[in-house]
């Protein structure tokens, strides 16, 4: 059985692993495919190990721990990048093996046009759904996915900024939207109506206390297809209806979801006609699926 280390680029301490979404995924992967996993601690290389047939890199932060002695002791293992950020390029350990002669292959939720990654180095690009990889099916023993009864109300909009979303945030972060997003964003976001509140504590309630959840996505995503974005698996996960702006239509289209047009607006004042919705139990079924046929592939992909 292949020996696989998968490195993460967060930081964290050595006893207390980052809450974020790339670590959660690397923290999957792990599980699944039976690897080591270390991130961005200052303990990182105090015991850096030889003997790994695999090394997989999440994530790309230039301002990680790990060392590239990591790679450097690991001459033979098989190179992989796993990223569902379009607008990020390499790990800067990977780029230091590149620019030496070793190529690697990547993971990835887009295609490569769409991506910052040189392609000079990448052997192979395999698109897979990674953002299904956040959604956790009834079936595990979570808190999350019980679907607590909270008193529910009003429409999130969460995350950080993205310059690639301006024109929605202008159109859609209204007075009936609550913006939820690190204090040091705010201003990027320009001038909007929405109420704002500090970032989701995923460690506590989450989006229990919201009945809805806004989905809009960057203008490049209108053309280059990249899979219903995280924020529709963990709304799934906190039964917190996801409500999608007109135009995103071509991306659930393509996502083979039943999407039906009630599910959609296109000026958020229609929120207040929409407050009864439910989550349909085939989107959690088909997520539960497609996690499964993901964590599959990515295993045949880098065995």
């Amino acid at each position: 059985m292949s020996k696989i280390l998968i490195i993460d680029s967060h930081k964290g301490s050595k006893n207390i692993e980052p809450v974020n979404l790339h670590f959660i995924n690397s923290r999957i992967l792990a599980n699944y495919l039976k690897a080591d996993l270390i991130w961005s601690y200052p303990e990182v290389n105090e015991n850096i190990k030889t003997g790994y047939d695999v090394i997989i890199f999440v994530h790309a932060s230039k301002y990680s721990y790990v060392d590239y002695e990591w790679v450097t002791k690991n001459p033979n293992a098989k190179l992989f990048y796993v990223t569902n950020e379009y607008n990020l390029g390499e790990s800067y350990i990977l780029w230091m093996a590149a620019k030496e002669g070793r190529k690697y292959s990547v993971i990835a939720n887009h295609p490569n046009e769409a991506s910052k990654v040189v392609m000079k180095y990448v052997e192979n690009w395999n698109i897979v759904n990674l953002n299904v990889l956040s959604f956790l099916p009834k079936e595990e023993p979570t808190e999350v996915n019980n679907w607590l009864e909270f008193e529910r109300s009003g429409c999130v909009y969460y995350g950080s900024y993205r310059k690639d979303r301006q024109k929605y945030y202008n159109k859609y972060l209204t007075k009936e939207i609550t913006l939820s997003t690190y204090y040091k964003n705010i201003v990027k976001f320009g001038t909007i109506q929405s109420q704002i509140i500090p970032r989701i504590n995923w460690t506590k309630r989450g989006l229990f206390n919201f009945k809805q959840s806004l989905y809009i996505e960057d203008e490049s995503t209108h053309v280059y297809y990249n899979f219903l974005a995280n924020r529709f698996y963990e709304a799934l996960n906190y039964g917190c209806v996801p409500i999608f702006s007109i135009e995103c239509q071509n991306t659930t289209k393509l996502s083979g979801y039943e999407i039906s047009e009630e599910y959609f607006i296109t000026e958020s004042k229609q929120l207040l006609d929409k407050t009864d919705l439910k989550i349909p139990r085939e989107w959690c079924d088909k997520a539960s699926k497609e996690k499964e046929d993901v964590l599959k592939t990515i295993g045949e992909i880098v065995l």
